[in-house]
């Protein structure tokens, strides 16, 4: 029970931390998957490389 209390405790003192960790996570999580769906909606034509004729 003391390690239950003592981890309240730090949840307590570190609350906002906490938080700002949190939100910091989602948001950068959310932003990459948003990311990662646009550009794989966007169907760009292949780069087509032909031997030069000199």
């Amino acid at each position: 029970m003391k390690k239950i209390q003592k981890i309240k405790e730090l949840i307590q003192k570190y609350k906002r931390e906490i938080v700002i960790f949190v939100l910091f996570f989602l948001i950068s999580t959310i932003s990459f998957g948003l990311g990662y769906m646009v550009a794989s909606e966007t169907n760009r034509a292949p780069i087509i490389i032909e031997k030069n004729s000199n």
